[in-house]
């Protein structure tokens, strides 16, 4: 490891956006798995290779520590036929009480709460240093009439309480087309609370 690199001769602001940029997540940083438990919360903890960048200089593993080892994604998606998988996107050692900003990511055009929804329980049981929550929601809205409807008003309550369990927790940004109602309940769930349009997470094939 180098003691200095000449990238940090470079204008702070200049520095920090070629990090930002170096440190985006992309579709081959997620291990997708139908066995999650047994891949994430197992004996073995989850690794995946430290940046490149991480490894150049001390300099840079001491700045790019509190970056990499506090955040980590959790995608939900569909790969076929109900076949809907979770993966996770870290860098280095997946450790959930370190995590202090979490991105949860439904690449899925229904909720299927079934299929995630606990596993997301047991994801927050351990991240309670939580600060930061990012919420990209693709599924499409569920209307609230007959037994579909009732099933889902359950589920996300389940799903609100879960995130209420983080005391900790300062920030809420969600992304997708959410109902009013969603709004007005995470609102009450975290200090502050950002809402976009448009999602975060870029599928293949969108402009």
């Amino acid at each position: 490891m180098q003691a200095y690199s000449p990238l940090l001769s470079l204008p702070r602001e200049v520095l920090d956006r070629i990090i930002d940029f170096y440190l985006t997540f992309d579709h081959e940083d997620f291990e997708d798995t139908l066995r999650p438990h047994l891949v994430y919360m197992g004996d073995t903890a989850y690794f995946r290779s430290l940046p490149s960048l991480m490894l150049a200089s001390k300099n840079f593993y001491r700045d790019l520590s509190p970056i990499v080892h506090r955040q980590a994604i959790l995608r939900v998606q569909v790969s076929g036929w109900n076949d809907r998988r979770i993966g996770f996107a870290v860098r280095g050692k997946l450790r959930f009480d370190r995590l202090e900003k979490l991105w949860l990511l439904m690449a899925t055009e229904h909720p299927n709460w079934n299929s995630w929804l606990s596993f997301f329980g047991e994801v927050i049981e351990r991240t309670k240093n939580l600060k930061a929550l990012v919420i990209d929601w693709a599924p499409r809205p569920v209307g609230s009439i007959g037994w579909t409807g009732r099933v889902n008003a359950k589920k996300e309550d389940e799903f609100f309480n879960t995130i209420e369990t983080l005391k900790g927790l300062h920030l809420i940004q969600i992304y997708g087309n959410i109902s009013p109602e969603w709004i007005s309940r995470l609102e009450g769930l975290a200090p502050h609370v950002v809402y976009y349009r448009n999602r975060w997470w870029r599928e293949p094939g969108m402009d």
